[in-house]
């Protein structure tokens, strides 16, 4: 559901001045820049999983809530700008929930002509998470929030990690 109503938003994606603020609340300026080196279409999915978390907990801060919250607004950020087409996106959802085993075989690394950059998006969908981390990491973001990062697509054993759960729950829903 939530790859088909990104899809749909694909053209129209773009920040509102309250998003803006929840972004100056929650990042400080290293991750600011890692969020905004996304896509507009990725900046507004996270975005919607922050808000889908924050509406679940009723606004109520904590510091765990918090390092949820930015972990949600950082989770894509190993999808850079420019790696995914609008084609690329569309195979890879397809891919991803009909026959997501085969991701591994269809994925590329290199992303000359236009079946090289369906293959790179399949690429970038399987290591995003990692990639994603390691750059969180280089930036001095708190390791709990790179573990997050990292591990936000992992199958989780249940009531193993409350704040993964959390995450990876309202990602789902968007």
């Amino acid at each position: 559901m939530g790859g088909l109503k990104r899809m749909l938003s694909f053209k129209k994606a773009e920040l509102l001045p309250v998003d803006l603020k929840l972004i100056d609340d929650y990042l400080d300026e290293p991750s600011k820049f890692l969020f905004f080196q996304m896509s507009k279409i990725d900046q507004c999915h996270c975005m919607d999983v922050a808000k889908t978390i924050l509406n679940e907990a009723g606004y109520t801060r904590s510091l765990k809530l918090d390092k949820v919250i930015k972990a949600a607004l950082l989770h894509d950020i190993g999808k850079i700008d420019g790696d995914l087409t609008f084609c690329s996106r569309l195979f890879v959802g397809l891919v991803r929930r009909v026959m997501p085993e085969l991701r591994r075989k269809l994925a590329k690394k290199s992303s000359n002509g236009f079946w090289s950059k369906i293959r790179y998006g399949f690429y970038v969908d399987l290591n995003h998470p990692l990639r994603g981390s390691h750059m969180a990491r280089i930036f001095g973001i708190d390791p709990a929030i790179v573990s997050l990062i990292r591990r936000h697509h992992d199958r989780l054993p249940d009531g193993q990690d409350e704040e993964l759960a959390l995450l990876q729950t309202a990602d789902n829903k968007n």
